[in-house]
């Protein structure tokens, strides 16, 4: 019976596997943030991240009580960031050869070199890096003509080291079909397509809250966000009322704040917490969500939760979500003055019963992607039992 005792000690059969997830960094209160909280939250793991900031969330404010480990300081200098923390990932990371997993999240693959094959290694991919790929002529625009070669040899080396690094992952999430499809076109590799969740418990409706007066705009602050569309727009709607939320960090928050000094009808609050950021929402007759080409963005889902509809643009993940005109409005893509146009048309022509009838499809629609359905996937796919 000893000698029985010792082998399944020895081989580790009743005990929890040790899991680490390696997050690039917590520099805005986005849906990345969040998303990794949760999961290290779910998987009873540490959480790892190149830097904790004060202008991204909490962990420990959305019920996280694990370890957190940073890799270092926080760095907000845009040019050096990208280098800073390539180094932390390559040369700070060997302790995460003690962990039985390990869970990569965002722009942190280099960290991969320092994991033994013994440890089962997972990839959750928002998004592949755009400025390697079908972003590069955008990207290269920053760099005089006389370096562009050399900045093209520069991002071939990156993308074969990318796809390198993609085929020593043990398993690849995505999270949406858009996503999927991008990595298999880009780096011929399938993906098992996990979406981000939601906790539907914390993001619910409130029966005893009227719907208010205003639309609401919780995105980051930053140009694929488009904000500042929303914004130009509700400046030629003086009758219309806008609330928009921003982080501390936001690249656009001095351009934004500037614009709307002295506008009554549009309210800017800093870094709400969650508690007061559900508040809004359920207040709110719609949320507003354009971005540019977005990967997942979990904003239009915390809405609906809340049964408050969306209007959003009508191309990639979004139309994995909002259904038109049951769970919101889907706005074609313009060019931005056509955009401005669209948006004050929805805003104007939709009545405040229309926007409340879509309430309860709205929250039918975010159990879709609730936390426990989330969780289950997870584990499941880890072989992790509950």
């Amino acid at each position: 019976m000893q000698e029985y005792l010792e082998q399944i000690e020895q081989n580790n059969w009743w005990k929890k596997p040790r899991i680490a997830i390696l997050h690039d960094a917590f520099l805005y209160r986005g849906g990345g943030e969040r998303l990794v909280t949760l999961m290290a939250k779910a998987l009873d793991a540490d959480l790892v991240s190149g830097f904790f900031s004060e202008g991204s969330f909490d962990p420990r404010e959305l019920g996280f009580t694990g370890k957190m480990i940073a890799l270092g300081k926080p760095v907000f200098a845009k040019g050096f960031r990208h280098a800073i923390l390539k180094y932390r990932f390559i040369e700070k990371t060997r302790f995460l050869a003690d962990y039985d997993i390990v869970i990569f999240s965002g722009n942190c693959l280099d960290a991969v070199r320092n994991i033994p094959k013994t440890t089962k290694k997972i990839y959750y991919c928002h998004t592949p890096p755009r400025y390697i790929f079908d972003f590069r002529d955008r990207y290269m625009m920053r760099f005089p003509k006389w370096l562009h070669k050399v900045a093209d040899r520069v991002l071939d080396r990156e993308a074969r080291s990318y796809t390198k690094q993609l085929s020593l992952m043990d398993h690849i999430f995505t999270n949406s079909q858009n996503v999927h499809d991008r990595l298999l076109s880009f780096c011929d590799f399938e993906s098992e397509i996990l979406y981000p969740p939601t906790d539907i418990d914390r993001f619910a409706p409130n029966v005893s809250v009227s719907t208010g007066n205003y639309f609401l705009s919780f995105a980051r602050l930053s140009p694929p966000k488009r904000v500042d569309i929303i914004v130009d727009a509700f400046l030629q709607m003086p009758e219309q009322n806008l609330i928009l939320t921003y982080g501390k960090n936001d690249p656009m928050k001095d351009e934004i704040l500037s614009k709307i000094k002295w506008k009554d009808n549009i309210r800017a609050i800093e870094s709400p917490n969650d508690t007061d950021l559900i508040s809004l929402i359920q207040w709110a007759l719609a949320t507003i969500y354009i971005p540019i080409d977005e990967d997942f963005g979990m904003s239009p889902v915390e809405s609906m939760a809340c049964g408050t509809p969306v209007i959003g643009v009508n191309e990639w993940w979004l139309r994995e979500t909002i259904v038109q005109n049951t769970t919101g409005k889907l706005i074609e893509i313009l060019d931005s003055d056509a955009w401005i146009q669209s948006l004050k048309q929805i805003v104007q022509d939709t009545k405040k019963e229309d926007w409340e009838s879509m309430k309860e499809n709205s929250i039918l629609r975010a159990r879709d992607f609730s936390l426990d359905a989330f969780e289950k996937k997870l584990k499941s796919s880890l072989q992790i039992k509950s």
